[in-house]
């Protein structure tokens, strides 16, 4: 920076203490004051006290700004200094208070920064929102298939252990994977499983012709085993609480502590659509049950639902039938409150995180408000017979799971009729996949008839590369 003086603003930059043997500043100056004359020139420092070296024409209380700069500062570093002194300057020549010129100084700055990253950032946004719009999939990926032991055909069932490590019963033996990369662990069981299912965390309920009993998936030992009279049908459980019912239509009801109490069975008609294949006689519990805090949900495979409130012992009955009914009707208090057309079944049930019940009736869904009784026939996609429905805790999302699909659906929060279609994932065809969501609801185990079982969890899978999703966003 030369030595100069801006004849216009009155301003005189002191550089160096040769100043005063400069016979071209003190030239400048006596040309400063034929041109401004009464006025007093203005100094900045830099390297250099105006003060010190002209005593006779500025004092310590004229200094408007200090540009000192060092040899070993940067361009950046002097850049700097200019912004954070400049003000000063303009405050004196133009006799406006120094912190209102700072504040719109730095105003301007951050402005000229916000539209600045506002417009980086747009940029970039939109980059990555057309390479994820083009290459990426939000949802349930499979992220790793387990080692399958010799012989896992039919499996009775999945779920998981303790430390959330997958297990799958199969006839007389537990497979625990506490590495998905390595062969399972076995654990021989004393019962021949049939069905099994996931009963607490680290234990599983496994059924066998007429008896059941809790596996501890820790040590494969048995617990609160049971004899049931006739052959099992199906199987539930809820929090430390089982419900078991058999083909002669009675249900046992397994406690947390251990106890088994038989499930009510008042008087019942069923095909009270049909007269001439009316039945009376005890309610029938099905071969599909589902357990939540209140209610015991039932159906059968001829297509009955009834639902049991647990607390009184008494079942729903809605204050209208669902649909028309044949007379004579017999009973109108009747605790079948459901039953579909030509005795077409029901696949599964299950209770949602609200308490409300779905079920599966051939190619559609139903939700029923077990408060009233009343059924709602769902809209939706297109969509084979569900075979099993698996609510996503803390959401308003399920999996349903199909012969050869994993179907990703979320419940419409205004509009209870409706269901959107989010994601689907084709299976291997025919493939009858059981399934069983973990304790943190972060991992989805599913089993196959005959193929190796695997994990799946929420990602966003983009040209192979899976992101896990945060809870927030899921």
């Amino acid at each position: 920076m030369s030595d100069r003086i801006a004849h216009s603003t009155g301003f005189l930059l002191i550089c160096s203490p040769k100043v005063r043997a400069s016979k071209y500043v003190m030239r400048e100056l006596e040309l400063f004051q034929l041109l401004k004359p009464g006025r007093s020139p203005l100094a900045a420092v830099r390297g250099a006290i105006p003060s010190v070296l002209l005593p006779e024409l500025f004092s310590d209380q004229t200094v408007a700004a200090d540009l000192t700069c060092d040899r070993e500062m940067t361009l950046r570093d002097v850049r700097a200094t200019l912004r954070r002194e400049s003000h000063k300057i303009v405050a004196r020549v133009w006799g406006i208070p120094v912190r209102q010129v700072y504040d719109r100084f730095e105003a301007r700055r951050r402005s000229n920064r916000r539209r600045i990253a506002t417009a980086e950032i747009a940029i970039i946004s939109s980059i990555v929102g057309i390479v994820l719009w083009l290459g990426g999939d939000a949802g349930y990926h499979r992220i790793e298939e387990l080692v399958p032991p010799a012989n896992l055909v039919s499996p009775a069932g999945v779920g998981f252990t303790t430390e959330l490590a997958p297990a799958v019963i199969r006839d007389r033996a537990a497979y625990v994977w506490q590495d998905p990369a390595l062969a399972p662990r076995k654990l021989d069981l004393s019962i021949y499983a049939l069905r099994a299912l996931q009963y607490s965390p680290g234990h599983m309920l496994a059924a066998d012709v007429n008896q059941f009993a809790i596996v501890d998936l820790a040590s494969g030992a048995v617990s609160s085993q049971h004899a049931f009279e006739g052959e099992i049908a199906g199987i539930a459980s809820w929090k430390g609480t089982a419900a078991i019912s058999n083909k002669d239509g009675a249900v046992l009801i397994l406690s947390p502590d251990g106890s088994v109490a038989a499930g009510s069975r008042p008087t019942s008609q069923t095909g009270r659509r049909f007269p001439t294949f009316r039945e009376t006689g005890p309610f029938r519990y099905g071969e599909q049950l589902a357990l939540n805090d209140h209610y015991l949900a039932s159906a059968t495979l001829t297509g009955q639902l009834g639902i049991l409130e647990r607390t009184t012992g008494n079942f729903v009955v809605a204050d209208a039938p669902q649909f028309p009914l044949a007379e004579p009707i017999e009973h109108p208090k009747d605790p079948v409150l459901y039953e579909t057309e030509n005795t077409r079944p029901i696949s599964t049930v299950a209770f949602l995180p609200d308490g409300d019940l779905m079920f599966a009736e051939g190619a559609g869904l139903r939700r029923v408000d077990p408060r009233s009784g009343k059924i709602t026939f769902l809209k939706h996609c297109a969509i084979e017979l569900v075979r099993q429905i698996i609510p996503l805790p803390r959401t308003n999302r399920l999996i349903a799971l199909t012969t050869s699909t994993l179907e990703e659906l979320e419940l419409d929060q205004n509009n209870r009729s409706k269901v959107r279609c989010v994601r689907r994932s084709t299976l291997a065809p025919k493939s009858a996949p059981r399934a069983a969501l973990s304790d943190d609801g972060k991992t989805l185990l599913v089993a196959y008839f005959d193929a190796a079982p695997d994990l799946w969890q929420p990602t966003y899978s983009i040209f192979g590369l899976h992101v896990r999703l945060p809870a927030w966003l899921w």
